[in-house]
């Protein structure tokens, strides 16, 4: 929660979608517990999700819970783990992902269709808090931009190798600066690209990480200069203009 630190809302599968009120856990969504969100303006006002892009609200803190009604809910057409994203720049609207891309305004209530990247189920998805027009989805090995809204699509993969994604995120103060994680165990010093130009080209910034898969990154909110990595094994971070990886949780 943007407003209460004390408020989190996540999920873990085989168990469910948490809510940590300040010394208490409710237990609120049951199934594998998925995306999640909390409203950035009433910390009593959450999302959350379970297989294939099903989705709950709650208004009251987890003490009740509402499907949302969202599109292609447990259809078969959302991944697994479906993407759920906020409009940075509409505190009311959220965004759900399928093969297609779906707003819901009112906090994920009223429902429309907003377009389709054309690349099938999507797998990963961000949005640039500076700009809702800008977001970047992925399926697999393919990866697609839009700058209008998803009025049109291109294709930014460039010079990045034919790997399957794993997350994408972009600057939270520069809508330009996209980075991009890979799952590769093997032997591999091609698992974290960055691109300061929207995904025109893109620069290796693997450095000294070993062989272990990269399972997400981030951009930091307060500051933008350092980057965070969740990896196999362990969190990893270094400055944005850094050459050097090291492990943030050495104890």
């Amino acid at each position: 929660s943007q407003s209460n630190h004390y408020r989190t809302v996540c999920g873990s599968q085989d168990n469910g979608t948490s809510i940590k009120h300040r010394d208490t856990w409710i237990e609120f969504n049951g199934g594998d517990g998925m995306e999640a969100l909390v409203h950035p303006l009433n910390e009593d006002w959450m999302i959350g999700s379970w297989q294939y892009g099903s989705r709950n609200y709650t208004r009251n803190g987890g003490q009740t819970r509402t499907g949302t009604g969202n599109p292609d809910r447990g259809s078969g057409n959302a991944a697994w783990e479906a993407p759920f994203l906020q409009n940075p720049l509409d505190q009311m609207q959220v965004i759900h992902m399928s093969d297609s891309i779906f707003v819901g305004n009112r906090f994920g209530r009223d429902w429309s269709f907003r377009t389709s990247p054309g690349i099938g189920v999507l797998g990963d998805a961000a949005i640039a808090e500076t700009d809702s027009n800008v977001m970047v989805v992925s399926r697999n090995n393919l990866i697609r931009l839009t700058t209008d809204g998803g009025a049109t699509w291109s294709d930014i993969r460039s010079n990045l190798p034919s790997y399957y994604f794993t997350d994408i995120a972009i600057d939270p103060r520069n809508a330009n600066t996209i980075m991009v994680t890979f799952n590769r165990y093997q032997e591999d010093d091609r698992k974290i690209f960055i691109s300061y130009d929207q995904g025109g080209t893109w620069e290796n910034i693997t450095y000294n990480l070993g062989d272990m898969p990269i399972w997400c990154g981030v951009i930091d909110h307060l500051d933008a200069s350092n980057i965070y990595l969740g990896a196999e094994i362990g969190v990893y971070t270094k400055p944005m203009n850094g050459t050097s990886w090291s492990l943030y949780n050495p104890e």
